[in-house]
């Protein structure tokens, strides 16, 4: 597992230039938000989906990150410079939590999902949450429960894209503030 701030680590990676905004959005239950704009000179970084390359971060491109601390996921959107909607991204996790210098982190636990905004869903990284559990960094409970999780994810408003563009709306709202 892999300790993941809600900035998702990109302030220790040289290569990813960038400002961000960071924000208590609720209290009951704690709910943390992050808008991170990406600044020339931020090295692009690229997916390919079906043969098809897609560009996610490099300058002007921005991800807007939510993090409940209750939840055993986080959430991020990717927009375009243009501010065009590119995808969400679900970091499945072990658990939520703020830690000792106050900032709030997810326990990636290594599978993801993505949802394109044609709803299109994604399951990603599952062969390293095997080569995981093979090699002991997680357990057999932590296999099941990311497996859980996952199907939760997929099975609720999490996967609704209607849902998921009114929150991403909402959360943009409270932290551009």
């Amino acid at each position: 597992m892999r300790k993941k701030d809600i900035l998702g680590n990109f302030s220790n990676n040289p290569d990813m230039k960038f400002i961000h905004s960071i924000r208590k959005i609720s209290e009951n239950p704690a709910e943390y938000a992050a808008l991170i704009t990406f600044l020339p000179g931020c090295k692009n970084k690229i997916i390919e989906e079906e043969g098809k390359q897609i560009q996610w971060a490099g300058a002007g491109y921005k991800m807007l990150m939510y993090l409940p601390i209750d939840e055993k996921w986080c959430l991020s959107t990717y927009y375009t410079p243009d501010n065009e909607l590119l995808f969400w991204y679900f970091d499945i996790s072990r658990g939520n939590f703020i830690d000792e210098y106050g900032m709030p982190c997810t326990d990636d636990i290594f599978l993801d999902l993505a949802i394109q905004p044609n709803g299109k869903k994604i399951t990603l990284d599952a062969n390293e949450l095997q080569d995981a559990l093979d090699s002991g960094e997680v357990t057999e409970e932590d296999f099941s429960n990311a497996h859980v999780v996952h199907d939760q994810l997929i099975d609720s408003k999490w996967s609704d894209v209607d849902f998921l563009i009114q929150l991403s709306n909402k959360i943009l709202l409270e932290v551009s503030v």
